[in-house]
C-alpha cells in the first residue's frame, strides 16, 4: 500500500485500508526491512477518518483493544502494546511548533516505536523517512494517498 491512491466509500474501508497497512507494516518490521522508530503522518479534516484509520493500523499490529483507539485530541498521546509500541499524536491543539517541545512530544519520536501523528503540520520539524497519509472528503466517502517520504525537514 506504499505510495497509493485509492477511493474508499465507507468508514469501514477505511478501516480496513488502515489494516492493510498494518499488515504491510507488521511483515516490514518482521523481516527486518522496517526499522523502529517509525513515523506516520496522518492529514485531514476533523471527521475524515484519520482514527478510524488508526484503529485498523492498530488492529493488524495486534492492539488487543483497537475499540481503545481514540484521537488523543485533549490529552496529546496515547500509548498502545500490541506487536510495538504505538505512540499516538494529535497536535490539533498546539498553536505554537513550541508547545511541541514543552509538551515534552518530541521524547516519543526518538523511542523505538512506531508514532502516529495526526495534524502533522503543527509538528515544527523532523529528520527521517516517514509515511504521509491524507484523507480527503470525495462525493460520499474519502480519498486516501499514501507516500513514503525520506529526509524530510518541515511538516508540510
Amino acid at each position: 500500500m506504499l505510495d497509493c491512491e485509492i477511493f474508499l466509500p465507507t468508514a469501514e474501508d477505511t478501516f480496513k485500508a488502515g489494516a492493510r497497512l498494518g499488515t504491510g507494516l507488521a511483515a516490514a518490521l518482521s523481516d527486518g526491512s522496517l526499522a523502529l522508530p517509525c513515523l506516520i503522518t496522518l492529514r485531514g479534516d476533523l471527521g475524515a477518518g484519520k482514527t478510524t484509520f488508526c484503529q485498523g493500523l492498530c488492529q493488524a499490529l495486534e492492539v488487543s483493544e483497537p475499540g481503545e483507539v481514540i484521537s488523543p485530541t485533549f490529552t496529546l498521546a496515547n500509548e498502545y502494546r500490541g506487536l510495538v509500541d504505538i505512540f499516538h499524536l494529535d497536535l490539533y491543539r498546539l498553536t505554537d511548533p513550541e508547545q511541541f517541545y514543552q509538551a515534552g512530544l518530541d521524547e516519543y519520536l526518538l523511542r523505538p516505536a512506531l508514532t502516529l501523528i495526526e495534524w502533522p503540520e503543527r509538528l515544527p520539524s523532523w529528520p527521517g523517512n516517514r509515511l504521509d497519509v491524507t484523507l480527503n472528503f470525495q462525493d460520499e466517502g474519502r480519498f486516501l494517498t499514501v507516500k513514503s517520504s525520506q529526509d524530510a525537514g518541515q511538516g508540510s
